[in-house]
């Protein structure tokens, strides 16, 4: 790589590199404030609220790459457009594909980092996350530890323990179960609330089980261990299963018939493996598109203001295009390859706007007539 090409990566990296930090940063905060419920009604510590939301960066910064190429871009073109260094390198020999193989190793380089976030990182992290969400909303006993209160945990249930000790043991624990044709009482010494293979259950010791039959009879049943199932109480969406966004690419594009139910049908398992592979294209696209506000014809004493906003609203165009063509592809798998062909036709658009002009610009100087002079 030549001095002036070094020089150019470097001023192109480091607005890259702040740009994507401050935009994960972002998306970070406004991320962690749907987690908040984890706090405030769940009970759990700001660990685990922490840990959750870290785990949803991969996703977020894979969205994010595209958009901070072309801000960095865009900022290093000015900058240099401004101060003439692009001329001053031109006017040195220096061809045009050299002088924009910098900013495009750039982008390379950010197409790079978001297929393999794609492709490995984000269904690590998510499938993580979805570990500790169903922990979360699975855990009874942040929701039925209160010492000194009677809290009801279904319709026809109440729980009741007077103290809870460390380790969550709880001591004078009482159950009314009132579900069924017939009311039982639980009363123990001691309860824990543990997980079994089959769910989570409250271990129970030293209790008496008391019934109420449906004539009315009292029946009474001492224990020294029992079992009370908790597994009712669990709500039926927090069952845990993997979402598209949890699966490694063949997981999506092979998947079994549980997958393709739990999926609502094969169209949103391809549709999620054509886009971890075509996203990383719009970094290309991106980068190229603002480039072509810089390099599409001559140098402007007035600044490239108006270019670049036109590159902008075309880059988000080509963004927003890209996710309408992933949605339509869950209902038609036949759809799928317009997910490379949006950001490839941006790309083919860019460098035709970046190379047309100056071909242009030349064939009209070249056979421009001749006006006699006096």
């Amino acid at each position: 790589m030549k001095l002036f090409q070094r020089y150019a990566f470097r001023q192109a990296q480091w607005p890259f590199l702040i740009t994507l930090g401050a935009l994960t940063g972002l998306a970070i905060l406004t991320q962690s404030l749907s987690n908040l419920n984890l706090v405030a009604d769940r009970g759990e510590t700001l660990l685990v609220f922490l840990w959750v939301t870290i785990l949803a960066v991969p996703q977020v910064l894979a969205l994010l790459l595209p958009l901070a190429v072309f801000i960095a871009c865009a900022a290093a073109l000015n900058r240099m457009m401004s101060e003439s260094e692009l001329t001053v390198a031109a006017a040195a020999g220096l061809s045009r594909r050299h002088r924009m193989s910098p900013f495009m190793r750039v982008a390379v380089y950010a197409a790079l980092l978001n297929l393999g976030v794609n492709l490995f990182v984000q269904p690590a992290a998510y499938r993580e996350m979805r570990h500790a969400l169903y922990e979360v909303r699975t855990d009874i006993a942040a929701s039925v530890m209160r010492p000194g209160e009677f809290v009801a945990m279904g319709p026809d249930v109440t729980f009741y323990a007077r103290t809870v000790a460390d380790g969550g043991v709880m001591s004078e624990v009482f159950i009314e179960d009132g579900r069924g044709v017939t009311s039982t009482a639980y009363t123990a010494r001691t309860g824990q609330i543990i997980r079994a293979e089959r769910g989570p259950v409250m271990l129970l010791r030293d209790g008496v089980v008391s019934q109420v039959d449906e004539n009315g009879t009292l029946s009474s049943l001492t224990f020294d261990s029992y079992e009370f199932d908790l597994a009712a109480f669990i709500d039926p969406a927090d069952a845990f299963f993997f979402k598209e966004s949890d699966r490694y690419l063949p997981e999506l594009f092979f998947p079994s018939q549980g997958d393709i139910v739990r999926a609502r049908g094969l169209g949103n398992l391809l549709a999620e493996g054509h886009y971890r592979l075509s996203a990383p294209l719009y970094n290309i696209a991106f980068a190229l598109i603002a480039m072509a506000a810089f390099f599409s014809g001559p140098p402007r004493r007035t600044g490239y203001a108006r270019a670049v906003a036109i590159a902008g609203a075309s880059a988000l165009v080509v963004r927003l295009a890209g996710f309408a063509v992933q949605a339509a592809a869950t209902n038609s798998p036949e759809l799928n390859w317009l997910q490379y062909a949006v950001p490839v036709a941006a790309i083919i658009g860019a460098y035709i706007v970046i190379h047309r002009p100056a071909r242009f610009v030349t064939r009209t100087v070249i056979h421009r007539p001749r006006t006699a002079t006096a």
